[in-house]
């Protein structure tokens, strides 16, 4: 199979939008991958669209470009109102280990600075990864149980309809309890972008 058969649209115009901020930042290749402490080869990969980055991944190469995450990520369709249909949206993983959660981007909207995920995700997930970032989040339970650890802060167990909502800033990390799935919402809101 060749690589352009290989290529999802929205890996490609994430990897285009990771290149373009790397080469408008004057970043060589090199470069990027010692400052987010990722493998060469692999930000070759993402930047072709063969490779779709987990959250976690996305967020330190935003980090080392010096970029909000949400500039990576293609808009959702402009307009005063958007509608979001049930399994629209791309999956992201949480992380590049095998077995991790997977998230679904519902909106994203650079100039307002907002980021919207739905996770559904079982207690067999791969959760077990520290977050830290700008903006604020708010994370709202809708099926399940969620407990979210702060470092050096609470730890908080979730329930249906329980919501938090933290400075992103915090390193934090889930873990969902079960038995059974959980089921949530999560909003990342940074400043809007002049």
């Amino acid at each position: 199979m060749s690589d352009a058969a290989a290529v999802d649209p929205l890996g490609r115009d994430l990897g285009r939008a990771i290149r373009h901020a790397r080469t408008t930042a004057g970043i060589s290749m090199r470069a990027l991958a010692v400052r987010s402490g990722l493998s060469q080869p692999f930000l070759s990969a993402v930047e072709r669209g063969l490779s779709m980055p987990s959250i976690a991944t996305l967020y330190r190469v935003a980090e080392a470009l010096g970029v909000p995450p949400s500039s990576l990520l293609p808009e959702s369709a402009g307009g005063e109102i958007v509608v979001v249909r049930a399994g629209e949206g791309r999956l992201v993983p949480s992380s590049e280990r095998l077995g991790s959660a997977l998230g679904r981007l519902v909106y994203s909207d650079e100039a307002q600075g907002i980021e919207v995920y739905e996770y559904i995700a079982g207690p067999d997930a791969d959760l077990d990864v520290w977050y830290a970032h700008d903006g604020r989040k708010v994370l709202h339970v809708i099926e399940g149980e969620l407990i979210v650890e702060f470092e050096r802060h609470t730890t908080e167990r979730l329930g249906p309809g329980d919501c938090v909502v933290h400075d992103g800033r915090i390193p934090h990390r889930w873990t969902v309890p079960g038995p059974g799935d959980t089921r949530l919402f999560l909003v990342v809101a940074r400043p809007p972008q002049p």
